[in-house]
């Protein structure tokens, strides 16, 4: 694959930061880019139809009065929003110590 020179010594710099080829970091990469798109992609066919939602605030809080998703899982919702919140964290932490 040609690639320009500065992706390609990016690729290889955080290649050698993980302990992996080239190849393998291009091939992870991929796989989370197609993993990430496949995620909006369903989260945009099952959202509700905000036409047929009610937003009210009750006690300072939003709230969504709509109908889930059949396939609506509340402990992958969890996992989901905990995983993305120790990444947020993880990328400050990794900033301040930077």
């Amino acid at each position: 694959m040609n690639l320009p020179p500065q992706l390609q010594e990016n690729i290889e710099k955080w290649a050698s930061s993980q302990g992996i080829s080239t190849e393998q970091f291009i091939l992870q990469a991929i796989t989370e880019k197609i993993a990430t798109l496949s995620q909006q992609k369903l989260a945009e066919e099952t959202q509700p139809n905000l036409n047929q939602t009610n937003l009210y605030r009750k006690d300072g809080i939003l709230v969504v009065d709509a109908e889930l998703p059949a396939n609506f899982d509340i402990n992958t919702f969890i996992d989901e929003l905990r995983e993305e919140h120790f990444t947020r964290l993880g990328r400050v932490v990794v900033g301040w110590v930077e």
